[in-house]
């Protein structure tokens, strides 16, 4: 900008700034620049707590099994009911910052799901364990497989869902055994360190020939297998 308008300006808008000198202008660019600073640092304190806000919605949401648009025609205008009554309309104001949308809720559940699979794996790659595993129908008649994985860990035992996947319908043997086989592979497990599988009786699961047991313990042949019914 020419320095004769930059001159009118300050005289026109800022008259009583017109005669001070150049160290009160760098003064006043300081004074500005940190201002920027803080409030960006403020705005970015804000984001990060409303997004764990947001994840700590969706945890609890995921926990309860509820639909993910309840955090979003329930929870959120109730927290901000309550907030307006109990504090003040800029705190919620603030709150109306945290996104809880259906598809954000089912992005964060499924961030956190990626999260706890990708730990459990890393625990599995550094220990032995023994699996559980069970085929089962769900309330629509689709057929399941649930894995159950037993481990150590520090110096307790832990007992976490490996797997639960959709099989196709009269399932054999060997689609299950194929089924894990490809998590193990996926996810870089060693059928080495398996040290015991836990089924039913199904027939699917303890044939000799082609039950998933006998796919599992060509892969581990030290594994050991027991009988066992998931409730």
């Amino acid at each position: 900008m020419a320095a004769a308008k930059l001159r009118r300006h300050l005289e026109t808008v800022h008259p009583e700034s017109k005669d001070k000198d150049k160290e009160f202008f760098v003064r006043k660019k300081e004074q500005l620049s940190e201002s920027q600073k803080n409030m960006m640092h403020v705005t970015q304190t804000i984001n990060e707590k409303a997004t764990e806000a947001s994840y700590l919605v969706s945890y609890r949401i995921a926990q309860a099994g509820e639909a993910h648009t309840i955090a979003e025609n329930l929870i959120k205008p109730c927290v901000l009911d309550i907030t307006k009554c109990m504090l003040d309309e800029k705190s919620a104001k603030h709150l109306s910052t945290v996104p809880l949308s259906n598809d954000t809720v089912s992005w964060r559940i499924h961030d956190l799901a990626s999260h706890v699979k990708q730990e459990l794996v890393a625990r599995l790659q550094k220990t032995r364990f023994a699996l559980q595993m069970d085929e089962s129908t769900d309330v629509t008649g689709l057929a399941i497989l649930l894995v159950i994985v037993r481990y150590p860990y520090e110096r307790s035992f832990e007992e976490d869902m490996l797997m639960c996947l959709p099989l196709p319908t009269n399932t054999t043997g060997e689609e299950i055994f194929n089924k894990i086989n490809i998590f193990f592979k996926e996810n870089n497990l060693s059928w080495n360190d398996c040290i015991d599988i836990c089924t039913d009786g199904a027939k699917a699961m303890t044939s000799k020939t082609a039950g998933a047991v006998s796919g599992i313990k060509s892969k581990a042949p030290n594994c050991s297998s027991s009988h066992c019914i998931l409730r």
